[in-house]
Protein backbone atom coordinates (compact mmCIF):
# COMPACT_ATOMS: atom_id res chain seq x y z
CA UNK A 1 0.00 0.00 0.00
CA UNK A 2 1.30 3.63 -0.63
CA UNK A 3 2.83 5.16 2.63
CA UNK A 4 4.13 8.44 3.17
CA UNK A 5 3.20 11.81 4.41
CA UNK A 6 1.94 15.07 3.24
CA UNK A 7 2.89 18.58 4.84
CA UNK A 8 2.23 22.10 5.32
CA UNK A 9 3.27 24.20 8.12
CA UNK A 10 2.09 22.84 11.57
CA UNK A 11 0.08 19.77 9.78
CA UNK A 12 1.61 16.29 9.48
CA UNK A 13 -0.69 13.71 7.64
CA UNK A 14 1.00 10.07 7.75
CA UNK A 15 -0.44 6.37 6.87
CA UNK A 16 -1.28 4.66 4.32
CA UNK A 17 -4.07 4.03 1.69
CA UNK A 18 -4.64 1.14 -0.51
CA UNK A 19 -4.05 1.72 -4.48
CA UNK A 20 -6.89 3.42 -5.71
CA UNK A 21 -7.56 5.36 -2.53
CA UNK A 22 -4.79 7.96 -2.99
CA UNK A 23 -7.24 10.81 -3.61
CA UNK A 24 -8.87 10.74 0.15
CA UNK A 25 -5.48 11.33 0.91
CA UNK A 26 -5.90 14.47 -0.57
CA UNK A 27 -9.39 15.43 0.83
CA UNK A 28 -7.96 14.14 4.14
CA UNK A 29 -5.08 16.91 4.22
CA UNK A 30 -7.41 19.62 2.80
CA UNK A 31 -9.69 19.25 6.02
CA UNK A 32 -6.53 20.67 7.76
CA UNK A 33 -5.49 23.55 5.26
CA UNK A 34 -8.71 24.33 4.57
CA UNK A 35 -11.31 23.41 6.91
CA UNK A 36 -9.98 24.32 10.11
CA UNK A 37 -9.55 20.38 11.36
CA UNK A 38 -6.87 20.72 14.40
CA UNK A 39 -6.29 16.77 14.94
CA UNK A 40 -8.31 13.70 13.25
CA UNK A 41 -7.99 10.20 11.91
CA UNK A 42 -9.45 8.24 9.07
CA UNK A 43 -9.82 4.87 8.73
CA UNK A 44 -11.66 1.84 6.28
CA UNK A 45 -12.26 -1.11 5.82
CA UNK A 46 -13.07 -3.02 3.04
CA UNK A 47 -14.02 -6.49 3.07
CA UNK A 48 -12.28 -6.32 6.45
CA UNK A 49 -9.08 -5.31 4.77
CA UNK A 50 -7.80 -2.02 6.25
CA UNK A 51 -7.38 0.28 3.23
CA UNK A 52 -7.12 3.90 4.45
CA UNK A 53 -5.25 4.31 7.68
CA UNK A 54 -4.93 8.17 7.97
CA UNK A 55 -4.16 10.28 11.07
CA UNK A 56 -2.66 13.61 11.34
CA UNK A 57 -2.23 17.08 13.19
CA UNK A 58 -2.11 17.61 16.95
CA UNK A 59 -4.25 15.40 19.46
CA UNK A 60 -3.47 17.05 22.61
CA UNK A 61 -3.00 21.17 21.71
CA UNK A 62 -1.75 22.15 25.35
CA UNK A 63 1.30 19.40 24.95
CA UNK A 64 1.49 20.08 20.99
CA UNK A 65 1.36 15.98 21.54
CA UNK A 66 0.88 14.75 17.60
CA UNK A 67 -2.17 12.28 16.56
CA UNK A 68 -0.92 8.71 16.17
CA UNK A 69 -2.55 5.49 15.36
CA UNK A 70 -3.20 4.88 18.65
CA UNK A 71 -5.00 7.61 19.80
CA UNK A 72 -8.56 7.68 21.36
CA UNK A 73 -11.18 10.37 20.86
CA UNK A 74 -14.65 10.75 22.39
CA UNK A 75 -17.41 10.39 19.71
CA UNK A 76 -20.36 11.97 21.83
CA UNK A 77 -23.36 11.01 20.14
CA UNK A 78 -21.72 8.55 18.39
CA UNK A 79 -21.90 6.23 20.84
CA UNK A 80 -25.40 6.03 20.76
CA UNK A 81 -24.67 3.42 17.60
CA UNK A 82 -22.07 1.57 19.28
CA UNK A 83 -24.81 1.34 22.66
CA UNK A 84 -27.63 0.28 20.44
CA UNK A 85 -25.30 -2.60 18.66
CA UNK A 86 -24.34 -3.91 22.57
CA UNK A 87 -28.47 -3.94 23.25
CA UNK A 88 -29.36 -5.45 19.99
CA UNK A 89 -26.80 -8.61 21.07
CA UNK A 90 -28.78 -9.24 23.99
CA UNK A 91 -31.96 -9.12 20.99
CA UNK A 92 -30.05 -11.72 18.90
CA UNK A 93 -29.58 -14.17 21.85
CA UNK A 94 -33.09 -13.79 23.04
CA UNK A 95 -32.73 -12.26 26.35
CA UNK A 96 -34.78 -8.63 25.27
CA UNK A 97 -37.21 -8.01 22.64
CA UNK A 98 -37.58 -5.03 21.12
CA UNK A 99 -41.27 -4.43 21.05
CA UNK A 100 -41.57 -5.15 24.70
CA UNK A 101 -42.28 -2.84 27.20
CA UNK A 102 -39.43 -2.00 29.19
CA UNK A 103 -41.20 -2.64 32.71
CA UNK A 104 -41.28 -6.28 31.55
CA UNK A 105 -37.09 -6.20 32.31
CA UNK A 106 -37.43 -3.06 34.78
CA UNK A 107 -40.79 -3.47 37.05
CA UNK A 108 -40.25 0.48 38.32
CA UNK A 109 -39.87 1.88 34.62
CA UNK A 110 -43.74 1.45 34.78
CA UNK A 111 -44.53 4.32 37.14
CA UNK A 112 -46.41 7.29 36.46
CA UNK A 113 -48.30 5.91 33.08
CA UNK A 114 -44.66 4.66 31.45
CA UNK A 115 -45.96 0.95 31.37
CA UNK A 116 -46.33 0.88 27.47
CA UNK A 117 -43.22 1.98 26.44
CA UNK A 118 -41.15 -0.21 24.61
CA UNK A 119 -37.44 -1.06 23.97
CA UNK A 120 -37.90 -0.01 20.50
CA UNK A 121 -39.10 3.50 21.48
CA UNK A 122 -36.39 4.30 23.44
CA UNK A 123 -33.96 3.68 21.02
CA UNK A 124 -36.09 5.55 17.99
CA UNK A 125 -36.52 8.55 20.14
CA UNK A 126 -40.47 7.62 20.21
CA UNK A 127 -40.74 7.28 23.66
CA UNK A 128 -41.55 10.32 25.04
CA UNK A 129 -38.32 10.21 27.00
CA UNK A 130 -35.82 12.53 25.79
CA UNK A 131 -34.50 13.96 29.17
CA UNK A 132 -34.21 13.54 32.87
CA UNK A 133 -37.57 16.07 34.27
CA UNK A 134 -35.89 16.19 37.60
CA UNK A 135 -32.90 19.54 37.79
CA UNK A 136 -29.36 17.85 37.02
CA UNK A 137 -25.70 19.09 37.54
CA UNK A 138 -22.91 18.61 35.26
CA UNK A 139 -21.11 16.18 37.98
CA UNK A 140 -24.92 13.74 38.01
CA UNK A 141 -24.26 12.78 34.36
CA UNK A 142 -21.98 9.92 35.47
CA UNK A 143 -23.73 8.35 37.94
CA UNK A 144 -26.05 6.14 35.45
CA UNK A 145 -27.82 4.21 38.28
CA UNK A 146 -29.11 7.37 39.99
CA UNK A 147 -30.19 8.77 36.48
CA UNK A 148 -31.85 5.16 35.83
CA UNK A 149 -33.87 5.75 39.23
CA UNK A 150 -34.82 9.58 38.23
CA UNK A 151 -36.10 8.31 34.91
CA UNK A 152 -38.38 5.53 36.19
CA UNK A 153 -39.89 7.71 38.81
CA UNK A 154 -41.18 10.51 35.51
CA UNK A 155 -43.96 10.02 33.43
CA UNK A 156 -43.59 10.74 29.74
CA UNK A 157 -42.99 13.74 27.94
CA UNK A 158 -46.53 15.64 28.05
CA UNK A 159 -45.82 18.38 25.51
CA UNK A 160 -47.33 17.99 22.18
CA UNK A 161 -44.36 18.64 20.25
CA UNK A 162 -42.97 14.66 22.14
CA UNK A 163 -45.25 13.24 19.35
CA UNK A 164 -43.06 11.67 16.24
CA UNK A 165 -39.08 11.95 17.25
CA UNK A 166 -38.25 13.67 20.48
CA UNK A 167 -34.16 13.45 20.41
CA UNK A 168 -32.12 14.10 23.59
CA UNK A 169 -28.45 13.25 24.28
CA UNK A 170 -28.58 10.94 27.31
CA UNK A 171 -31.88 9.67 28.39
CA UNK A 172 -31.86 6.98 25.87
CA UNK A 173 -28.55 5.31 26.81
CA UNK A 174 -29.67 5.35 30.86
CA UNK A 175 -32.61 3.69 30.10
CA UNK A 176 -30.56 0.91 27.40
CA UNK A 177 -27.63 0.77 30.65
CA UNK A 178 -30.00 0.05 33.20
CA UNK A 179 -32.01 -2.86 30.97
CA UNK A 180 -28.75 -4.48 30.04
CA UNK A 181 -27.71 -4.55 33.70
CA UNK A 182 -31.35 -5.81 34.48
CA UNK A 183 -31.16 -8.38 32.34
CA UNK A 184 -27.41 -9.92 31.73
CA UNK A 185 -26.35 -8.96 35.46
CA UNK A 186 -23.40 -6.61 34.32
CA UNK A 187 -22.93 -2.81 33.40
CA UNK A 188 -23.14 -1.72 29.76
CA UNK A 189 -19.56 -0.93 29.42
CA UNK A 190 -18.42 -4.05 31.06
CA UNK A 191 -20.83 -6.24 28.75
CA UNK A 192 -19.72 -4.13 25.67
CA UNK A 193 -16.32 -4.93 26.58
CA UNK A 194 -16.67 -8.85 27.03
CA UNK A 195 -18.88 -9.99 24.42
CA UNK A 196 -17.89 -7.32 21.92
CA UNK A 197 -14.60 -5.06 22.15
CA UNK A 198 -12.36 -8.01 23.58
CA UNK A 199 -13.10 -10.78 21.45
CA UNK A 200 -13.14 -8.56 18.37
CA UNK A 201 -10.11 -6.88 19.41
CA UNK A 202 -11.18 -3.45 19.10
CA UNK A 203 -10.13 -0.70 20.78
CA UNK A 204 -13.14 0.92 22.33
CA UNK A 205 -14.40 2.02 25.36
CA UNK A 206 -17.14 2.98 26.89
CA UNK A 207 -15.21 5.55 29.14
CA UNK A 208 -11.65 4.88 29.41
CA UNK A 209 -9.63 3.84 32.37
CA UNK A 210 -6.79 6.79 33.80
CA UNK A 211 -3.99 3.80 32.18
CA UNK A 212 -5.50 4.75 28.94
CA UNK A 213 -5.05 8.90 29.44
CA UNK A 214 -2.13 9.36 27.95
CA UNK A 215 -3.58 8.35 24.58
CA UNK A 216 -6.73 10.22 24.52
CA UNK A 217 -7.20 13.45 22.50
CA UNK A 218 -8.13 16.52 24.10
CA UNK A 219 -11.25 17.79 22.45
CA UNK A 220 -11.12 21.72 21.86
CA UNK A 221 -14.33 24.01 20.83
CA UNK A 222 -14.17 25.28 16.83
CA UNK A 223 -14.54 28.91 16.43
CA UNK A 224 -18.64 29.41 16.05
CA UNK A 225 -19.11 25.66 17.61
CA UNK A 226 -21.22 26.25 20.57
CA UNK A 227 -23.10 29.68 18.66
CA UNK A 228 -25.18 26.72 16.76
CA UNK A 229 -26.78 26.25 20.48
CA UNK A 230 -27.36 29.54 21.47
CA UNK A 231 -30.97 29.36 21.26
CA UNK A 232 -31.59 25.99 22.92
CA UNK A 233 -29.18 27.01 26.25
CA UNK A 234 -30.71 30.12 26.39
CA UNK A 235 -34.53 29.82 25.46
CA UNK A 236 -37.10 30.43 28.38
CA UNK A 237 -39.20 27.55 26.62
CA UNK A 238 -39.82 24.86 29.76
CA UNK A 239 -39.50 21.77 26.86
CA UNK A 240 -35.79 23.51 25.57
CA UNK A 241 -35.10 23.49 29.10
CA UNK A 242 -35.71 20.33 29.95
CA UNK A 243 -33.52 18.68 27.15
CA UNK A 244 -30.59 21.04 26.72
CA UNK A 245 -30.28 23.22 29.69
CA UNK A 246 -30.23 20.19 32.13
CA UNK A 247 -27.65 20.33 32.38
CA UNK A 248 -25.87 22.18 29.08
CA UNK A 249 -23.91 19.43 27.18
CA UNK A 250 -21.61 22.09 25.94
CA UNK A 251 -20.91 24.19 28.66
CA UNK A 252 -18.54 27.02 28.23
CA UNK A 253 -15.95 25.30 29.51
CA UNK A 254 -14.25 22.57 27.45
CA UNK A 255 -12.55 21.25 29.99
CA UNK A 256 -15.35 19.29 31.45
CA UNK A 257 -15.35 16.95 27.94
CA UNK A 258 -11.78 16.45 28.92
CA UNK A 259 -12.09 16.11 32.67
CA UNK A 260 -11.95 12.69 34.80
CA UNK A 261 -16.00 12.72 35.51
CA UNK A 262 -16.67 12.71 31.27
CA UNK A 263 -13.74 10.37 30.23
CA UNK A 264 -13.85 7.51 33.18
CA UNK A 265 -17.16 7.37 33.95
CA UNK A 266 -20.21 5.69 31.52
CA UNK A 267 -22.19 8.35 30.41
CA UNK A 268 -23.95 5.17 27.35
CA UNK A 269 -25.34 7.90 24.78
CA UNK A 270 -22.47 10.42 24.78
CA UNK A 271 -18.43 8.91 25.83
CA UNK A 272 -17.62 6.19 23.95
CA UNK A 273 -13.65 6.63 22.94
CA UNK A 274 -11.64 4.74 20.54
CA UNK A 275 -9.37 4.68 17.50
CA UNK A 276 -10.36 5.43 13.90
CA UNK A 277 -9.22 1.71 13.32
CA UNK A 278 -11.09 0.17 15.97
CA UNK A 279 -14.78 1.98 14.70
CA UNK A 280 -13.71 1.39 10.96
CA UNK A 281 -13.33 -2.17 11.91
CA UNK A 282 -16.66 -2.32 13.86
CA UNK A 283 -18.57 -1.06 11.19
CA UNK A 284 -16.93 -3.07 8.80
CA UNK A 285 -17.98 -6.39 11.00
CA UNK A 286 -21.59 -4.87 10.80
CA UNK A 287 -21.34 -4.54 7.07
CA UNK A 288 -20.51 -7.79 6.42
CA UNK A 289 -22.97 -8.77 8.79
CA UNK A 290 -26.01 -7.07 7.24
CA UNK A 291 -25.43 -9.42 3.88
CA UNK A 292 -24.02 -12.08 5.41
CA UNK A 293 -26.20 -15.15 3.78
CA UNK A 294 -29.04 -16.69 6.54
CA UNK A 295 -27.54 -19.09 8.56
CA UNK A 296 -23.94 -18.02 8.49
CA UNK A 297 -22.52 -17.31 11.93
CA UNK A 298 -22.49 -14.06 12.29
CA UNK A 299 -19.30 -11.09 13.43
CA UNK A 300 -21.45 -9.40 15.77
CA UNK A 301 -25.37 -9.54 15.13
CA UNK A 302 -27.41 -11.78 12.84
CA UNK A 303 -28.65 -10.99 9.17
CA UNK A 304 -32.06 -11.03 10.22
CA UNK A 305 -31.51 -8.47 12.86
CA UNK A 306 -29.63 -6.40 11.08
CA UNK A 307 -32.57 -6.58 8.17
CA UNK A 308 -34.97 -5.29 11.49
CA UNK A 309 -32.22 -2.93 12.79
CA UNK A 310 -31.14 -0.94 10.02
CA UNK A 311 -34.43 -0.72 8.03
CA UNK A 312 -35.92 2.72 8.42
CA UNK A 313 -39.10 2.27 11.37
CA UNK A 314 -39.81 6.29 11.70
CA UNK A 315 -38.43 9.37 9.67
CA UNK A 316 -40.14 12.74 11.23
CA UNK A 317 -38.46 15.88 11.49
CA UNK A 318 -37.84 16.79 15.12
CA UNK A 319 -40.14 19.44 16.10
CA UNK A 320 -38.31 21.26 18.87
CA UNK A 321 -34.85 20.86 17.04
CA UNK A 322 -36.32 21.24 13.71
CA UNK A 323 -34.26 18.90 12.30
CA UNK A 324 -35.20 15.89 9.87
CA UNK A 325 -34.38 12.34 10.98
CA UNK A 326 -34.51 8.79 10.03
CA UNK A 327 -34.16 6.04 12.62
CA UNK A 328 -33.72 2.32 11.92
CA UNK A 329 -36.05 -0.28 13.82
CA UNK A 330 -32.76 -0.95 16.16
CA UNK A 331 -31.89 2.56 16.74
CA UNK A 332 -29.37 2.79 13.94
CA UNK A 333 -29.30 6.90 12.52
CA UNK A 334 -30.09 6.10 8.52
CA UNK A 335 -29.80 8.35 5.87
CA UNK A 336 -32.77 10.34 5.31
CA UNK A 337 -33.03 9.07 2.18
CA UNK A 338 -31.39 6.02 0.77
CA UNK A 339 -29.97 6.33 -2.60
CA UNK A 340 -27.75 4.82 -5.05
CA UNK A 341 -23.79 4.58 -4.89
CA UNK A 342 -21.76 2.52 -2.10
CA UNK A 343 -22.67 4.41 0.60
CA UNK A 344 -26.01 5.06 -0.18
CA UNK A 345 -27.61 2.67 2.76
CA UNK A 346 -25.20 3.35 5.32
CA UNK A 347 -26.19 3.21 8.90
CA UNK A 348 -24.11 4.38 12.55
CA UNK A 349 -24.84 7.37 14.57
CA UNK A 350 -22.98 10.82 14.00
CA UNK A 351 -21.31 12.70 16.97
CA UNK A 352 -21.59 16.44 17.94
CA UNK A 353 -19.08 18.44 16.30
CA UNK A 354 -18.41 16.69 13.15
CA UNK A 355 -17.65 12.73 13.48
CA UNK A 356 -18.55 10.32 11.44
CA UNK A 357 -18.84 6.40 12.16
CA UNK A 358 -20.90 4.14 9.61
CA UNK A 359 -21.46 1.11 7.98
CA UNK A 360 -21.95 0.56 3.90
CA UNK A 361 -23.18 -3.15 3.88
CA UNK A 362 -24.33 -2.37 0.26
CA UNK A 363 -20.21 -1.92 -0.48
CA UNK A 364 -18.11 -4.11 2.73
CA UNK A 365 -17.08 -0.88 3.80
CA UNK A 366 -16.92 0.33 7.39
CA UNK A 367 -15.84 3.92 7.73
CA UNK A 368 -14.63 5.92 10.69
CA UNK A 369 -13.80 9.86 10.69
CA UNK A 370 -12.98 10.92 14.21
CA UNK A 371 -11.44 14.56 14.86
CA UNK A 372 -11.12 16.42 18.78
CA UNK A 373 -11.76 20.54 16.99
CA UNK A 374 -15.77 20.54 17.06
CA UNK A 375 -16.98 22.68 14.29
CA UNK A 376 -20.73 24.00 13.90
CA UNK A 377 -23.00 21.67 12.00
CA UNK A 378 -23.94 22.26 8.99
CA UNK A 379 -22.36 24.56 5.78
CA UNK A 380 -19.55 25.67 8.23
CA UNK A 381 -18.50 21.70 8.83
CA UNK A 382 -17.25 20.27 5.33
CA UNK A 383 -14.62 18.00 7.02
CA UNK A 384 -16.95 14.76 7.02
CA UNK A 385 -19.05 14.95 4.18
CA UNK A 386 -15.79 15.89 1.98
CA UNK A 387 -13.66 12.44 3.13
CA UNK A 388 -16.85 10.29 2.88
CA UNK A 389 -17.72 11.59 -0.90
CA UNK A 390 -14.20 10.70 -1.84
CA UNK A 391 -14.12 7.07 -0.14
CA UNK A 392 -16.95 6.60 -1.99
CA UNK A 393 -15.57 7.53 -5.00
CA UNK A 394 -12.89 5.39 -4.55
CA UNK A 395 -14.76 2.26 -3.62
CA UNK A 396 -17.45 3.02 -7.07
CA UNK A 397 -14.25 2.86 -9.24
CA UNK A 398 -13.41 -0.08 -7.67
CA UNK A 399 -16.93 -1.54 -9.26
CA UNK A 400 -18.22 -1.69 -5.24
CA UNK A 401 -21.85 -0.58 -4.38
CA UNK A 402 -23.14 0.48 -7.33
CA UNK A 403 -26.86 -0.58 -6.57
CA UNK A 404 -29.55 0.96 -5.34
Amino acid sequence: MPTGSSTHPNILVTGHVAPGFEDVREEFTRNFTERDDQGAALAVTLDGELVVDLVGGTADKRTGRRWDHDTLQMIFSGSKGIMVTALLLLVDRGAVELDAPVARYWPEFAARGKGGITMRQVVTFTARMPAVAARLAQEDLSDPESMAKLLADQGPEADPRAEGILYGPYAAGWIVAEVVRRVDGRTLDRFFAEEIAGPHGLDIHFGITPELAHRIAYTEYGTGFRDQFTGYFTSEDPLTQRIWQNPIPFPEDEGIWNGPDRRYSLIPAANVSGSARAFAAFYGMLAADAVRPEGERPLILSRALLDEAAAPYVKKTDQLIDVPMVYGGGGYRLRTKERPGPDGNSFGHDGAGGSANQAWPRAGVGVSYVMNRLIALGPDDKRAASVLKSVAAAVSALGRGAGA
